[in-house]
């Protein structure tokens, strides 16, 4: 498995509500994406920063949705760039569904 921190900065006056309407607009979306796990948003608003952390079964696939033309969407709706930083996963404690579950290395 493999998370992705996506984080950039946000319009100044965009407020959370505007930025869950965003996160809204998106979501069917990443709901149709096989390899995606979990994507979870996130807002800052004492930063002005928001994003999204992502559970990818495979770093191709991170590497496949997060191409050139998905920055320029992040570009166009947030006015900068995204900063992305990967991670391998090797174990997730999940309280959710009572279990300890490890993953082999990606990266």
């Amino acid at each position: 498995m493999l998370i992705e921190i996506v984080t950039f900065d946000l319009p100044e006056t965009m407020t959370r509500d505007e930025m869950l309407q965003t996160a809204y607009s998106v979501a069917d979306k990443w709901r149709k994406v096989p390899e995606l796990v979990r994507k979870s948003f996130y807002y800052d608003g004492d930063n002005h920063t928001g994003g999204a952390v992502y559970q990818w079964k495979d770093p191709d696939a991170a590497e496949q949705w997060h191409d050139e033309a998905w920055r320029a969407s992040i570009r166009r709706t947030f006015g900068s760039d995204p900063r992305v930083r990967r991670f391998d996963m090797p174990l997730i404690v999940d309280n959710e569904m009572g279990k300890t579950e490890e993953y082999p290395a990606v990266m």
